[in-house]
């Protein structure tokens, strides 16, 4: 008797959805993915009415009652919608990972945090009448993490190296090396050396360097690399650049958190 296939849900919370477009640029790599799963929940492949549908019609579930092995979600929960989502999620998941920067670090959204959120939302939006304002926070503020994919998107090939070794129950590992590493490998040019912002020695690797391949710094999609010697290089790109330059560009993937005590020693 064949063995049943894992459940699956892949789910979007408030997102640009990029992150499960990766996923289809993956062409046929990925449509081989699917058929070692049974996917539960995917909006952007079914028509049928899934968990979204639920929670507005007030639908729940016993709490010890398991409906997907594996649940990986996308995106930001801003709404009250999407931390009914985010919840439920969690009672009917094994296993819950975030998938890319907005559900791991906060993401574009989380900018209006380092800024005055009354004057950017009064700047966005023209009538204020129901639109809610909350300050922008990880999912794992909200309910218990599993695993993080991290990137803005997530590399394809990451996640089907990562989601294929938890089918099978391997230990996951997210090798634990810079951006610098996979740039130097690749014999890309140094922008530190051009006195250009970049933030790849601090930041984890396994992006394959895609930004400074294209001659971008790197701005930290993926988060700060375990054990970074993230005082060093900051202190670097002060002598090179204004504070006003530093912060900003730590803002715009929401790593600038992560960094508040070594920028606050800056300000004493």
């Amino acid at each position: 008797m064949p063995s049943k296939k894992p459940r699956v849900a892949i789910v979007s919370l408030t997102s640009c959805e990029g992150c499960q477009f990766a996923l289809f640029d993956l062409g046929e790599k990925f449509l081989n993915f699917l058929k070692r799963v049974k996917i539960e929940e995917f909006r952007l492949i079914e028509d049928e009415i899934g968990i979204e549908e639920e929670i507005k019609k007030n639908k729940s579930v016993p709490k010890d009652k398991i409906q997907y092995d594996f649940s990986f979600v996308e995106g930001s929960p801003i709404t009250e919608e999407d931390l009914k989502i985010l919840k439920e999620l969690r009672i009917r998941s094994k296993k819950l990972i975030v998938l890319g920067n907005c559900a791991a670090l906060g993401g574009i959204p989380e900018i209006k945090n380092y800024q005055n959120k009354e004057k950017t939302i009064r700047y966005v939006y023209k009538n204020l009448e129901g639109i809610a304002n909350p300050e922008i926070k990880e999912i794992d503020n909200f309910v218990k993490v599993d695993l993080t994919i991290p990137g803005c998107p997530i590399d394809g090939e990451e996640f089907l190296r990562i989601a294929n070794d938890l089918l099978v129950g391997k230990l996951v590992k997210i090798p634990q090396r810079p951006v610098c590493y996979e740039c130097q490998l690749k014999e890309y040019e140094c922008l530190l050396q051009k006195k250009e912002l970049c933030l790849g020695p601090i930041i984890l690797g396994g992006c394959q360097a895609i930004c400074l391949k294209s001659k971008m710094s790197c701005f930290g999609c993926r988060g700060i690399l375990a054990g970074a010697k993230s005082e060093k290089l900051l202190n670097l790109i002060k002598k090179q650049r204004s504070k006003e330059d530093l912060e900003e560009t730590l803002e715009i993937f929401g790593i600038k958190d992560e960094l508040e005590d070594v920028l606050g020693r800056d300000r004493e």
